[in-house]
C-alpha cells in the first residue's frame, strides 16, 4: 500500500486550512465621546463638545478582534494644566469584537477648557481625541 503522496497531499490540505483560519489581528472601528453608553457600550449622544458642571465623559470604542494576549489603555489628560486625570486598561478573557466604554467622572464637574483622551492599543498610540467643556 502507497500511502506517501496521499500523506502528503493530506498534509497540505490541512496546512491550507489552518493558515487559511487565522484571525486578523486586533483593530480599531471607531471611536465615540459622548453624553452616555448603552448597555452594550454603544455611544448615546455622541459630542465632543460638553457644558461646564457636566460631572462624567465616556468614550466607546468599537474594536475588532480582540484577543487575551492585547491591551486597550485609555489616558485622560486636561490640556489647560497639562494634568493627567486618569489611565485605565482592557483586556479580555475572550476573543471577540464589540464596544469597549470607558468614562471619567469629576465629581464636582469638568472645569472649562481643552481635553484630550490618548487611545493605546498594545502600549501604541493608536489615536488622540480632543474633546472641549465649555
Amino acid at each position: 500500500m502507497r500511502t506517501g503522496p496521499l500523506f502528503f497531499a493530506l498534509i497540505i490540505i490541512l496546512s491550507l486550512f489552518l493558515f487559511g483560519c487565522q484571525q486578523e489581528p486586533v483593530s480599531i472601528e471607531s471611536i465615540t465621546l459622548s453624553h452616555d453608553i448603552a448597555e452594550d457600550f454603544a455611544p448615546v449622544d455622541p459630542t465632543d463638545e460638553f457644558d461646564a458642571g457636566t460631572s462624567i465623559v465616556y468614550i466607546s470604542i468599537m474594536v475588532i478582534n480582540m484577543t487575551p494576549e492585547d491591551k486597550l489603555t485609555v489616558t485622560w489628560n486636561y490640556l489647560e494644566t497639562g494634568e493627567e486625570l486618569n489611565t485605565t486598561d482592557f483586556s479580555t478573557d475572550e476573543t471577540g469584537s464589540g464596544y469597549i466604554g470607558f468614562n471619567i467622572k469629576v465629581d464636582q464637574g469638568f472645569p472649562s477648557g481643552d481635553y484630550n483622551v490618548r487611545i493605546y492599543l498594545n502600549d501604541e498610540l493608536y489615536e488622540t481625541v480632543g474633546f472641549l467643556v465649555k
